[in-house]
C-alpha cells in the first residue's frame, strides 16, 4: 500500500508584516496536519521590464527574495516545523500569477491581506484578490493588523452560506475546519429581504415564513454533511440582514470564516462585491473555497 502524500501548503512571502503573519499560520498549520510548507517569493517581471520608468537589477531583486525567504523559514522553524518539511523558492513572475500556477498542485494557498484603513480598504490587496480569483485550490487570507491573535483560541468557525447547490464544497470546508481546530461550527445565511419601490415587498408574517423555509433547506444540507463529522457541534443561523454587515459583525467571534467564490460574481469578471467587501473588512482570517 502506498503512503499518503503529505499536503502541500504554499505561502506567499513578501517580507511585510501581513506576509509574515501568513507564514506563521502556514507553518503552524503544516505542523499540525503533518504537511509540507513551500515559501514562495515572486520577483515581479513587470519591475524588470521597467514599469513606471524604473529598471531594477534582477540580481538585487533575487537576493532580496532569498533574504525574505530565509526570514520566513526561520519563523516556520520557530513554529515547530522541521527543516525537511520546509522549502523555499524565488520565482520570476507577478505574485498573483505565480501563486495561481502553484495552486494547481497545492492543497492550500495562504496570503497576507495588505490593507489598512479608510480608502485603502476599498481596494484590499491586489495580490490577495488576484490569487483568490484565479486559484484552483482553497485560499486563506490573513492580516497581521486585523488578525493578530493565533487562530484557534475562540473555538468557533463560521461559514457564510447561501442556498445554491454549489455551496456544498463551502459547507464541507467549514466542517473540515471545525474538526481540525476542535471548534464549534456556525453556519450563517443572511437573507436580505426584497425591497419594492414603495417599501418592503414582504410583510412580517411573510418574512418569518421565508426565514423558516430557508433555514429548513440549510439545515437539511448541514445534516447531510454532518454525518461525516459526528464530533462537530454545529448551529444554523438564518437572519434577515445585509450579508456583508452581518458577516463582518459575526467575524469578530470567529477563528476563521469560510466562504465560497462566485456567489455574486459575473462570469469573466472575477470576484463579487460581497467577497471583496469581506476580504477588506472581516475581523478574522478568511478560508475561501472554489468549485462544487
Amino acid at each position: 500500500m502506498s503512503e499518503t502524500k503529505p499536503k502541500l501548503i504554499v505561502v506567499g512571502v513578501d517580507g511585510s508584516d501581513d506576509g509574515l503573519r501568513a507564514v506563521k499560520y502556514g507553518a503552524s498549520y503544516a505542523a499540525e496536519i503533518g504537511g509540507e510548507l513551500l515559501l514562495v517569493h515572486a520577483v515581479d517581471d513587470a519591475m524588470l521590464a521597467g514599469a513606471w520608468g524604473v529598471v531594477y537589477d534582477p540580481e538585487v531583486l533575487q537576493n532580496a527574495g532569498v533574504t525574505a525567504n530565509e526570514a520566513a523559514a526561520a519563523i516556520a522553524r520557530e513554529c515547530g516545523l522541521p527543516d525537511e518539511r520546509i522549502r523555499t523558492e524565488v520565482v520570476l513572475g507577478s505574485p498573483g500569477g505565480v501563486l495561481g500556477r502553484l495552486s494547481e498542485v497545492a492543497d492550500l494557498i495562504i496570503v497576507g491581506r495588505r490593507s489598512t484603513s479608510g480608502l485603502e480598504r476599498m481596494f484590499v490587496g491586489s495580490t490577495s484578490v488576484s490569487v483568490v480569483a484565479g486559484s484552483s485550490c482553497p485560499v486563506l487570507v490573513i492580516s497581521a493588523a486585523a488578525h493578530p491573535q493565533d487562530v484557534g483560541h475562540k473555538g468557533l468557525i463560521g461559514v457564510g452560506l447561501n442556498t445554491s447547490p454549489g455551496n456544498r464544497s463551502t459547507l464541507i470546508a467549514g466542517f473540515e475546519e471545525a474538526a481540525q481546530w476542535g471548534a464549534k461550527l456556525e453556519i450563517v445565511h443572511a437573507l436580505q429581504p426584497p425591497i419594492g419601490l414603495f417599501g418592503p415587498k414582504l410583510g412580517p408574517a411573510d418574512l418569518d415564513e421565508l426565514i423558516r423555509f430557508t433555514r429548513g433547506g440549510i439545515e437539511a444540507m448541514a445534516a447531510e454533511q454532518a454525518k461525516a463529522f459526528p464530533k462537530v457541534d454545529y448551529e444554523v443561523v438564518v437572519v434577515a440582514a445585509t450579508p456583508i454587515n452581518e458577516l463582518v459583525t459575526r467575524s469578530e467571534s470567529y477563528d476563521i470564516l469560510v466562504l465560497g467564490t462566485g456567489e455574486e460574481a459575473i462570469p469573466g469578471f472575477g470576484l463579487g462585491g460581497l467577497l471583496r467587501g469581506l476580504m477588506a473588512h472581516a475581523l478574522c482570517p478568511l478560508h475561501i473555497t472554489h468549485g462544487q
